[in-house]
C-alpha cells in the first residue's frame, strides 16, 4: 500500500515562531551533546537519512500563505555538516557562528545536524521551532542514534497540530493575561537589539527544580520593584493521547503566578493541578485568527510591542522555564561519538524577558541555560541571576522554602 505523504496545517502557534524568527533569528531548538571520539560522517549521514524517512516532519517545506499555510514533506534529507568549534567554550554564543545560521523552511531545510570538531567534541541538532518543539526534536534525535547503532527507527505517526490536540483534551478557552508582569532582570538598559545566552553547569540534582527556580526568579524580580510575577511552563500534550508519536509542535504553556507567600510546595501543587486537567483551558480566545494575518504584519506589530514593553518594564510573562528532566546519556552515543554531557539553548526573543532551560544527567549534574534580550542582560544582570539561582538551589537541597 502506498504511504500517504506527510503534510499538516501550520497552526497559529507555529505561525508565531515564524514571526519571532523575523525579529530575532533563528528561532530554533538547539540540543548539544558533548563528548569524545572520532566522527564517522558517512555513518551520520546514513543515520540522519533513515531517521528522517521515519520522521518526515524533519524534512518539511512550508507552502502556502495565511490560513492555507501547510507543512509538506519535501523529501530532502536534513544536512549533516562538519564545523570547527575549537574556539567555542560552549557556555555562551561567542565563537559559535554556526548557531546563528538560518534554517530555511520554505526551501525544505528546517533541520540540520552539526558535527563540531573541538575539545570536547560536540554534536548539535538544530530544528526550526515552526516545525518541531523540544520533545519532537528529541523524537528525531533518538531515532538518529538508534540508526547509528544499527537499530530500527521507531518513527512518528501523527499529523495533529497543537491546536487540534488541545481541543480534544480541553475544549474550554481561557482568557489571555494582560501585559502586567515584572521581569527578574529589572528594566531595559540601552538600545542593543537581539538576544544572548549563557550556560552554567552545577553539581547535584535538585527535586522540584521547576518550582524552585520559579520562586527564585520571583524573588529576583521583587528586588527591582513590586509587581505581578507569572511564570510560563511548557507542557507536552503527547502524554494525553495514548500511542501518539509526533515530531510536531504539541506543547502548550501553563501559567503559574508566584506570590510573596508562595512556597516551593504550593507552586508544585499549582503546576500539578493545572496539568492534570487544564481547568482554565489550553487555547485562548481568538487564537485562530492569527492564522489569517500576514507574518510580516505580525512581525512589525511584535517589534513595536517589544519596544513598548522594554520602555515600561512590563511583559506578557515574567519568565519561561522549560525542564527537560533527567536524561540518560547512554542513548546519545554512536557514529564514533560517546556523550558525556547534554544540554540545549532555549529559543528566546525580545518578546520575553527571560527564557530558561534546565536538565540533569548522571544523577549528579544539572545544566541551566538562560536566553535574554541584550537590553536586559547588561550590567552583569545575567551573572547576577545565575548567582541567585545557583546559590538558592544549593542552600536548599530539600526543595522546601
Amino acid at each position: 500500500m502506498k504511504k500517504t505523504p506527510y503534510k499538516r496545517q501550520l497552526s497559529f502557534n507555529e505561525r508565531f515562531f515564524l514571526v519571532f524568527d523575523k525579529i530575532n533569528p533563528p528561532i530554533a531548538n538547539q540540543f548539544i551533546m558533548e563528548g569524545a571520539g572520532s566522527f564517522e560522517p558517512e555513518s551520520w549521514e546514513r543515520a540522519v537519512r533513515e531517521a528522517s524517512e521515519a520522521n518526515p516532519g524533519s524534512r518539511v517545506m512550508l507552502k502556502g500563505h495565511l490560513g492555507f499555510s501547510r507543512l509538506v514533506d519535501s523529501g530532502k534529507t536534513p544536512p549533516v555538516k562538519q564545523v570547527d568549534g575549537s574556539q567555542w567554550s560552549g557556555h555562551d554564543p561567542e565563537n559559535a557562528p554556526f548557531l546563528q545560521t538560518a534554517l530555511p523552511i520554505r526551501q525544505g531545510l528546517p533541520c540540520e545536524v552539526l558535527l563540531v570538531e573541538g575539545t570536547p567534541q560536540r554534536v548539535i541538532f538544530r530544528t526550526h521551532h515552526s516545525v518541531m518543539d523540544g520533545r519532537g526534536t528529541m523524537t528525531w534525535i533518538f531515532d538518529i542514534f538508534r540508526a547509528l547503532n544499527g537499530k530500527k527507527c521507531r518513527g512518528s505517526n501523527s499529523v495533529l497540530t497543537d491546536a487540534e490536540l488541545a481541543m480534544k483534551i480541553q475544549p474550554k478557552s481561557r482568557k489571555a493575561f494582560p501585559f502586567e508582569h515584572i521581569a527578574p532582570t529589572g528594566t531595559a538598559d540601552g538600545e542593543p537589539s537581539g538576544v544572548t545566552w549563557q550556560r552554567r553547569t552545577i553539581q547535584g540534582t535538585y527535586p522540584n527544580i521547576t518550582a524552585r527556580l520559579a520562586l527564585l526568579l520571583a524573588r529576583e524580580a521583587w528586588k527591582y520593584r513590586d509587581g505581578i510575577v507569572r511564570i510560563s511552563i511548557p507542557v507536552d500534550l503527547r502524554a494525553y493521547e495514548e500511542g501518539l508519536t509526533s515530531t510536531g509542535n504539541l506543547t502548550f504553556a501553563i501559567y503559574v503566578e508566584i506570590k510573596k507567600d508562595s512556597t516551593v510546595e504550593s507552586i508544585k501543587n499549582d503546576i500539578t493541578a493545572q496539568i492534570s486537567s487544564f481547568p482554565d483551558g489550553i487555547l485562548s480566545e481568538g487564537d485562530d485568527i492569527y492564522r489569517q494575518i500576514p507574518v510580516s504584519l505580525m512581525a512589525w506589530k511584535a517589534k513595536s510591542i517589544c519596544r513598548e514593553r522594554h520602555r515600561e518594564g512590563i511583559y506578557s510573562i515574567s519568565s519561561l522555564i522549560s525542564n527537560m528532566g533527567a536524561l540518560d546519556l547512554s542513548r546519545f552515543s554512536g557514529g564514533g561519538f560517546t556523550a558525556s554531557a547534554m544540554w540545549g539553548i532555549p529559543p528566546g526573543g525580545e518578546y520575553f524577558p527571560l527564557v530558561m532551560g534546565t536538565c540533569s544527567y548522571n544523577n549528579d549534574t544539572t545544566e541551566i541555560i538562560i536566553t535574554m534580550p541584550k537590553v536586559l542582560a547588561g550590567q552583569n544582570r545575567m551573572d547576577s541571576i545565575f548567582d541567585t539561582l545557583i546559590t538558592g538551589l544549593q542552600q536548599d537541597e530539600s526543595g522546601k522554602k
